[in-house]
């Protein structure tokens, strides 16, 4: 069994980390979560003890799940793969590209297994549209978005996703940007390449992004991709389009509720959109009335913890994460410069 360190004790570590790990059979083995009152209550949810220094779990796991602020994300990672742990890491894996690829080296150098918790890998509709992406032929355009109502109310306290100090320069554009770039990435079955981008700031005392515009080339294909924090109407809302020569998907992912919302269609060239039946053998036994993320990272805890017993590379890998990293990179310095950016590759 292995022996799994939870690091942070906020709303995500409670409700889908701890959950996930321990149904797919991993022994929560204790918690470091400096300075949170919540940390004893997680720790004795699951018969673990609450740890003060970070060596000292360090020295009683295999691995650990990292659900911090982005800041922090490899400094912690960093220091558990030195010890040659294991790593579950949150997306953006950093908060620029240069300490993203020196994880990745020292990951590859300790050889141990690394996996970004990039959802929409485990999402049903957009499992089941890759059994659909030879139908479209040579794909030609694409578009996306997703949209989010997180940081809407220009009154509430300022969050740490919107400080420098706790998610870095990104804001959304590393935030939901992840997800949107990694769905693309993966659906298409090619990189991005360039991309010519503009960001926008909405409200007074934020210190990142909350919007972007990304116009994005992946080989022949051009697409567009938005991304809002701000956008006033629930639920948000995460989709991707794909337009090839002989048809064209659209995904929406159920990335804000049950597995039940997500959708996939289909459209012939010429036609009209058409519903697909989700592979209900993608399911691997989860309920897709479960609650907002636990239905996706069920199976994402499920491939991590066979992959740390097996010695194989996870899918969403940490290299995923870092390909995800390198597309953030370029957004904002092609928004920063105001030209288009090549996006650095990151080999497979």
């Amino acid at each position: 069994m292995v022996r799994l360190g939870l690091v942070g004790a906020g709303w995500w570590a409670r409700e889908v980390h701890a959950p996930a790990f321990h149904r797919a059979g991993a022994r929560i083995q204790g918690v470091y979560a400096p300075g949170s009152a919540r940390a004893k209550a997680l720790a004795e949810a699951y018969g673990a003890k609450v740890y003060e220094e970070y060596e000292a779990l360090l020295q009683e796991v295999d691995a650990v799940a990292i659900a911090t602020p982005d800041a922090t994300h490899v400094p912690l990672a960093l220091a558990a793969v030195r010890q040659g742990k294991h790593i579950f890491l949150e997306k953006p894996v950093a908060t620029n590209l240069d300490d993203a690829l020196m994880l990745l080296r020292t990951v590859d150098a300790q050889g141990v297994v690394a996996m970004t918790a990039l959802t929409a890998r485990t999402d049903w509709a957009a499992e089941t549209a890759v059994a659909y992406r030879e139908r479209l032929g040579k794909v030609v355009a694409f578009r996306g978005a997703f949209l989010a109502d997180y940081l809407a109310d220009p009154r509430a306290p300022l969050a740490w996703r919107a400080k420098r100090v706790g998610g870095g320069p990104a804001g959304v554009v590393g935030d939901l940007g992840a997800h949107l770039f990694d769905l693309a990435v993966w659906l298409l079955d090619s990189p991005l390449g360039k991309v010519w981008a503009r960001v926008a700031t909405v409200f007074p005392g934020r210190e990142n992004p909350d919007m972007a515009g990304v116009l994005a080339e992946a080989e022949a294909a051009l697409g567009f991709l938005e991304l809002s924090r701000v956008h006033p109407i629930r639920p948000q809302r995460l989709y991707l389009e794909l337009e090839g020569e002989q048809g064209a998907l659209r995904v929406v992912p159920s990335l804000a509720g049950r597995a039940t919302e997500a959708s996939l269609f289909w459209s012939s060239r010429p036609g009209t959109w058409e519903p697909v039946v989700l592979d209900p053998s993608l399911l691997r036994g989860r309920d897709p009335q479960e609650p907002w993320g636990l239905f996706h990272f069920r199976e994402l805890a499920r491939r991590f913890l066979e992959a740390v017993t097996k010695g194989t590379s996870p899918t969403p890998s940490l290299r995923d994460g870092v390909a995800a990293q390198a597309v953030i990179q370029a957004v904002l310095e092609s928004a920063s410069e105001g030209c288009e950016k090549e996006v650095f590759p990151v080999r497979a």
